[in-house]
């Protein structure tokens, strides 16, 4: 489509046929149209259609009417260029698409070409955008909005047309442009510098007296309407022309030399000091090397342009010939990607080349460029790239010159072709962070509150530009405590708007919106639906089942997104975006993705992750009961695959923030009966390596999850578990609590292992708060029912259990008995975890009784097993026992390696050593 606002409103498609529009259509798109690019807000939407009176129902006629304009416009394949946003609409658009733009641009074309001396260019240039009005802006749609903007553009055309004017004039056109200033002035009598362009053409053309007739009627017509007089510069040209004196005519610009393009420094810079450094190695080889380039890229707000500004002052003295300094605008909100061609003329202007020596063929004024930089040491800064092509072509061919270049890209093929020096821009570190409020609020505010400061940080995703929008926020109110900035940001849903220093370049929604604009659909879609997911980081297995497409296409597009740094790869294959990235793509989904989309979505990622556990959780816990799954809501591929015990933790221990995450989506998005089962599967994970807050967090949703979803059993589970936690924790009475729940559960249910286990549960806390008897009767009863049922291994946990109980009471041959019938059942079953276990309690009864070669023989057995199974907290046990038993036998030395290999294990895992 092409569209003209510059006269009557017009679409036409790629054949010239106008879409036709009714008249609220019509408002619409001129409202859009008068701010391509840029998010027009609902309200200004009704106020342009409705003129201040709108019905109740004008936002949902609003939303009809968009839709209906929508289709309208849509190309061939469906595409439409109307985007909305959370709270209004913007229309996209590409090169040459609006008239009002092609204007605009032709308009900043000539005006470079008059700067550099090349003014029949530039009057030439003006002409030809002229040309591209048919009448008013927008004429015929009435209404305050939309008349507003159609001024501007009427206003900015007469502007235009003055300096083309002036332009004409300067090269002695006078009497050619006569007839039009007179024209102009009848219809425009009050527009002083059009009046003056008139009396300089018609002194120059010999009439003089026609010159201040002029004037009288412009004095005139200003002293009626306006009680005024002409202003000093036209008073001026008057008297000069009383004296018959020659007038000026517009001065020529003096070109350019010495070049020193940088733009102001940054203040209160902060970090980024590795970088800096190596800025500076290469700096120095850049004469010995024959140049230098390096490309600095990273995500939206990462303060790449501030850390290249900043380095090229610090390192401008090497540069003696000059720095240049060009915005390539590849990812600008309101304006096209700069053309290497448009910033080739920009920069041979700067090196002083005449308009007339500035060839016309872009590849000429490459070479021309090349030539000129020969032989100097310059510095240029390339900023805001989209793409290599515009930087290739302004690239010196050799000599000491260094070039640095930014972009939100990675222009991998800059560093594979060109032998750029890549830095990736990472996140600041909390020390950084705390540099920059620091720099901005100075020491003593943040002293004042240090968890308000750790919480903006946090908050901020340790993002620069988030960071310094909230401390100017800050610093705008001082009287106000940080804890009121910090406050804002806690609720994830409001958090972008917390993040907004008042413009589109201090708003951290729109500056992350100019990423995500110049993304491709599909590839905008994975992005969307990233904002689902809520975990740390995603696999292309996980993301390719949220998004229901090939794991193929899924690397690709994950590949592409990391391109642009609205993900990180931070380890082969995963993928990760800070928080602001999550809490905008969260936005997007919410806009763009239908409810029902996004439920089918979360449900595959959620079935991919729940088989996923249980393949692990089959390996890790093998003679656990096991979690019944549902039926797959979709195909499920590239699930993974595991070696083992170790490879199935391994695999745990990665994903543990992601699958304790998405329990709680589970639960928060009605998936209940996914979130239980989720929970329960994570039991061995959180049981080796002692999760506790995760393991009782994540099981508190899973017990919510199973009452919702009104399932006894897996209630009776999820207290169960719930109980061994607390247990491990010393909160007994909680532990008490929820055994008991489960064993009501149990014996409501008739479900008999489910009350032996629930019993063995009591026994063991009883077991720990020293009250052997009342221990006892729970454990002998839950052992009963176990052999009655035949479950070997619950027999085999309960009997460890009363071997405890006789070890504290000092029954030391009991204990053995009980530990020894546990070892046998658990090695004829091939519970191999149960086994080390077991073998770790019978080398601690064997201490007890001063039997220190038995003791080394199991413990050693026992340790080593455990360390098979990455056990930690087992093997803290172990270790410890055997250092005590090292010491017994006078071997100090060995003792003391064994217990501070403990000692460390046990402060990993937060856990007190044994006394």
């Amino acid at each position: 489509m092409r569209y003209r606002i510059l006269g009557a409103l017009r679409a036409v498609d790629g054949q010239g046929r106008p879409c036709l529009l009714d008249r609220r259509q019509s408002r619409i798109l001129a409202v859009l149209l008068l701010s391509p690019d840029r998010m027009v807000s609902r309200d200004h939407l009704v106020d342009a259609v409705w003129n201040d009176s709108p019905p109740a129902t004008a936002v949902r006629q609003l939303q009809n009417c968009v839709s209906q304009l929508r289709h309208r416009l849509a190309g061939d394949q469906g595409e439409h260029p109307i985007v909305a946003e959370p709270t209004g609409y913007h229309i996209r658009l590409e090169a040459g698409q609006l008239d009002a733009q092609v204007f605009e641009t032709s308009v900043a074309v000539a005006t470079d070409q008059a700067a550099v001396g090349r003014v029949a260019d530039a009057a030439s240039g003006l002409r030809d955008a002229l040309a591209l009005w048919r009448g008013p802006a927008l004429a015929g749609i009435k209404g305050r909005v939309i008349e507003a903007g159609s001024s501007r553009l009427d206003e900015q055309r007469l502007a235009v047309l003055e300096t083309c004017l002036e332009l004409e004039l300067g090269q002695g056109r006078q009497n050619e442009i006569i007839g039009e200033l007179l024209h102009l002035v009848a219809a425009n009598p009050l527009r002083e510098r059009m009046v003056g362009l008139l009396m300089l053409a018609l002194h120059a053309s010999g009439r003089r007296s026609e010159a201040l007739r002029a004037y009288d009627r412009l004095r005139h017509h200003l002293g009626e309407e306006l009680g005024l007089d002409p202003g000093t510069t036209l008073q001026e040209l008057h008297a000069g022309i009383l004296r018959n004196a020659a007038p000026a005519t517009p001065a020529a610009v003096p070109r350019r030399t010495a070049p020193r393009q940088l733009p102001a420094p940054v203040r209160h810079f902060v970090g980024r000091e590795p970088i800096l450094r190596e800025l500076d190695t290469l700096a120095e080889d850049a004469a010995a090397q024959g140049g230098a380039l390096a490309v600095l890229h990273g995500t939206g707000g990462i303060g790449k342009t501030a850390l290249a500004v900043h380095w090229a002052h610090r390192a401008a003295t090497a540069f003696p010939d000059g720095q240049l300094f060009v915005n390539l605008r590849g990812f600008d909100p309101h304006r096209q990607p700069l053309p290497a061609a448009t910033a080739l003329r920009s920069l041979l202007g700067a090196l002083g080349v005449t308009a007339e020596q500035i060839p016309a063929d872009v590849e000429e004024r490459a070479s021309l460029y090349r030539s000129l930089l020969a032989e100097r040491r310059m510095l240029i800064v390339l900023d805001n790239a989209r793409a290599t092509d515009q930087i290739r072509p302004l690239l010196p061919g050799g000599g000491g010159c260094m070039v640095v270049a930014t972009s939100r890209n990675e222009l991998t093929s800059l560093v594979a072709v060109e032998g750029a020096r890549p830095f990736t821009l990472d996140l600041f570190s909390v020390e950084e962070a705390q540099q920059l409020l620091t720099g901005r609020l100075g020491a003593e505010r943040l002293t004042t509150d240090p968890q308000a400061v750790s919480d903006l940080i946090a908050c901020c995703a340790r993002l620069p530009l988030a960071l310094a929008i909230m401390a100017a926020r800050a610093a705008a109110h001082p009287t106000f405590p940080l804890s009121t900035f910090s406050g804002e940001l806690t609720d994830t849903r409001r958090r972008l708007d917390a993040v907004d220093g008042g413009d589109q370049f201090t708003q951290m929604r729109s500056v992350l919106s100019w990423s995500y604009q110049r993304l491709s659909a599909p590839v905008a879609q994975m992005f969307r639906l990233l904002g689902l997911h809520g975990g740390t980081d995603i696999t292309v297995s996980a993301a390719a089942h949220l998004a229901g497409r090939p794991a193929l296409h899924t690397r690709h597009v994950l590949t592409d997104l990391a391109r642009s740094h609205l993900v990180t790869e931070h380890t082969m294959g995963r993928y990760a975006m800070h928080d602001l990235l999550s809490a905008y793509a969260g936005e997007l989904a919410a806009t763009h993705e239908s409810e029902a989309g996004r439920q089918r979505a979360i449900r595959r990622l959620l079935t991919y992750y729940l088989y996923a556990a249980a393949s692990a959780d089959v390996l890790v816990t093998p003679h656990r009961r096991r979690t019944p799954l549902p039926e797959p809501v979709s195909p499920l591929d590239e699930l993974p695959c595991f070696g083992g015990h170790l490879e199935a933790l391994s695999w745990l221990e990665t994903e543990r923030n992601n699958l304790t995450a998405v329990v709680r989506l589970a639960h928060d998005t009605g998936e209940y009966a996914t979130g239980w089962r989720l929970a329960n599967l994570l039991w061995g994970l959180f049981h080796l390596g002692k999760y506790w807050d995760d393991w009782i967090a994540t099981h508190r949703v899973g017990l919510a999850c199973a009452q919702a979803c009104e399932d006894t059993s897996a209630e009776f589970t999820m207290h169960s578990s719930l109980g061994t936690a607390h247990r491990e924790l010393g909160r007994f009475a909680e532990a008490r609590q929820c055994h008991h729940a489960a064993l009501r559960i149990s014996r409501r249910t008739a479900d008999r292992r489910g009350e032996a286990q629930a019993l063995n549960g009591l026994g063991a806390v009883y077991g720990d708060m020293r009250q052997s008897r009342l221990a006892r009767q729970f454990l002998r009863r839950s052992l009963q029912i176990r052999r009655e049922i035949g479950d070997r291994w619950g027999e085999a946990i309960t009997m460890c259990n009363l071997g405890e109980e006789d070890l504290a009471d000092g029954d030391l041959a009991a204990a053995r008995h009980h530990f020894t019938v546990a070892l046998t059942i658990r090695r004829d079953i091939g519970d191999r975890w149960g086994e080390a276990m077991t073998l770790s309690c019978l080398g601690q009864a064997f201490v007890a009784g001063k039997q220190y070669d038995e003791a080394l023989t199991h413990l050693s057995d026992a340790l080593t097993m455990h360390r098979e199974m990455n056990d930690l907290a087992m093997q803290a046990s172990d270790l410890h026992h055997l250092g005590r038993i090292e010491h017994e036998l006078g071997h100090g030395e060995r003792g003391e390696q064994h217990l501070r290999e403990a000692r460390a294990i046990y402060q990993r895992l937060g856990m007190e050593p044994p006394a």
